[in-house]
């Protein structure tokens, strides 16, 4: 059952982590083009990377645990 879990945990964090990222590039690009820099932007944007952030360190846990605990 782990061997066929993790895998598709592994997918589904990579495809919100991809996501996450090409979200991030959009709201750079249109707060550069259309706004300046200010609290709500600034907020949104950090918002957005400390969800990367968790999701990328949640993909690599579950990497760890398939190396290591899979075997």
């Amino acid at each position: 059952m782990k061997k066929l879990l993790l895998p598709i945990v592994a997918f589904i964090l990579l495809f919100a982590g991809i996501y996450t990222l090409v979200d991030i590039l959009n709201s750079l690009w249109l707060v550069l083009k259309y706004e300046s820099f200010n609290v709500y932007p600034t907020g949104a944007m950090i918002g957005k990377i400390l969800f990367l952030l968790v999701v990328s360190s949640l993909l690599l846990l579950v990497r760890w645990v398939y190396k290591n605990k899979l075997k």
